[in-house]
C-alpha cells in the first residue's frame, strides 16, 4: 500500500516537504504543486525553483505536476523537468479553482475530450518519463468524466488519480463514492483514490469498499493531521508523542520563515497560513486561531500558539 501527499498550491512546497518527511512517517511519494505552462520558451529559473534538486531532500520520491492545455508547451516544460532527473510527470486536469478552469485548464478541460486527446497525442510522443493524470469526476457532471476515462484508456499512462468530486464542487460537500466507482471500474490504468481521507476511519471506509485499490492520495487530511499517514500505515502514536511531533513540526516551519522573511508581521502571516489546516483538530472551536489572526509580533504569536497546544494537550490527556 502506497500513500501520496497531494500537491496543494502554495503549501506543499520543497521546504514543507523536506520538514514534513524529517518528522513524520508514512508518505511514499510527494507530488509537487503544479507549474502552469506558457508559450514562452525561455522561462525563468524561478518557475522551476521548487523542483531544483538542491532544494529537495534527495531521498524523497517527488513527482512534478504540470497544468496545461497545450501538448507542445507541456513537452517543452517536461524536457526541463526531465533534465533535472525526474522520471514521472503528473498532468493536472483536476484543479477546481475558477481562475484555472475559466482558462480551460485543470478540471476546466474535462468537458472537452477532443482537447485532451490533442494534448495526449503530442505529450505521449515523448517516452523519456512516465505520465500520470490527476482528474475529477468531471467539471459539471459524471458524464464528462466517463468520456475522459474512455479516452485515457487509449494512452500509455502509468496511472490515474481520481478525486471524487466535480470541479464546480471545489471542496464543498462530500466525495461521491458511487460516481468514483463508475470511473474506477471503467479505467484500465492503475487508479489512485483521492478525496476526504481525514481520519483512519475514513481510510478504512474506502479500503472496505474498494479492497483492490492500494494507492491513496492524502491532501487536506494529511495537512490537518500530519501523523495520519503513519497511523494509516499501522503505527501506534500516543497523545504525548503527537504533541511533541506537532511542536517539532511547528518550530521547524517557524524557524524557516524567520530565516527567509524580512519582518515579524510577514512571519506571523505565514504561520497563520500554516495553521489554516493544522489547527482544525487542535483548535476545533477556532478560539485560538481567532487570536492568532490578530498577532503581528513573534512574542504575541508564540504566546497564543503555546496556549493552543497546551489546551490541546490537556484535552488529549483527559480522553
Amino acid at each position: 500500500m502506497k500513500l501520496f501527499l497531494a500537491p496543494i498550491h502554495g503549501r506543499t512546497l520543497a521546504y514543507y516537504r523536506n520538514i514534513y518527511s524529517e518528522i513524520f512517517d508514512g508518505i511514499d511519494t510527494y507530488y509537487a504543486p503544479f507549474i502552469a505552462t506558457t508559450e514562452k520558451r525561455h522561462s525563468s529559473r524561478l518557475l522551476f525553483e521548487d523542483l531544483f534538486p538542491e532544494n529537495n531532500n534527495n531521498e524523497l520520491n517527488i513527482v512534478p505536476q504540470l497544468l496545461s492545455n497545450n501538448g507542445t508547451n507541456f513537452r517543452h516544460y517536461a524536457s526541463t523537468i526531465v533534465d533535472m532527473g525526474y522520471k514521472e510527470i503528473n498532468w493536472n486536469i483536476g484543479c477546481p479553482f475558477p481562475t484555472v478552469t475559466k482558462k480551460t485548464r485543470g478540471s476546466g478541460i474535462l468537458p472537452y475530450p477532443d482537447m485532451i486527446k490533442k494534448v495526449l497525442d503530442e505529450v505521449c510522443l515523448d517516452d523519456s518519463y512516465d505520465l500520470t493524470v490527476k482528474m475529477r469526476l468531471g467539471l459539471y457532471d459524471l458524464e464528462e468524466g466517463i468520456e475522459v476515462i474512455k479516452l485515457l484508456n487509449e494512452y500509455p499512462l502509468s496511472g490515474v488519480i481520481i478525486h471524487g468530486r466535480t470541479g464546480v464542487q471545489k471542496y464543498e460537500g462530500t466525495v461521491d463514492l458511487d460516481a468514483f466507482e463508475v470511473l474506477y471500474s471503467a479505467c484500465k490504468h492503475e487508479v489512485t483514490y483521492n478525496g476526504d481521507i481525514f481520519t483512519y476511519d475514513d481510510f478504512k471506509k474506502i479500503t472496505t469498499r474498494f479492497p483492490s485499490i492500494d494507492k491513496f492520495m492524502l491532501g487536506r487530511g494529511a495537512l490537518r493531521d500530519p501523523l495520519l499517514p503513519s497511523i494509516i500505515k499501522g503505527n501506534d502514536i500516543n497523545s504525548s508523542e503527537k504533541i511533541i511531533k506537532i511542536r517539532e513540526f511547528h518550530d521547524a516551519i517557524h524557524n524557516r520563515f524567520i530565516s527567509v522573511l524580512p519582518g515579524e508581521k510577514q512571519v506571523c502571516d505565514k504561520m497563520k497560513e500554516f495553521w489554516t489546516y493544522t489547527s482544525v483538530p487542535i483548535d476545533p472551536g477556532g478560539q485560538f486561531m481567532e487570536k492568532i489572526r490578530r498577532c503581528h509580533t513573534n512574542e504575541s504569536y508564540l504566546d497564543v500558539m503555546n496556549q493552543m497546544l497546551d489546551s490541546f494537550s490537556e484535552r488529549c490527556e483527559s480522553i
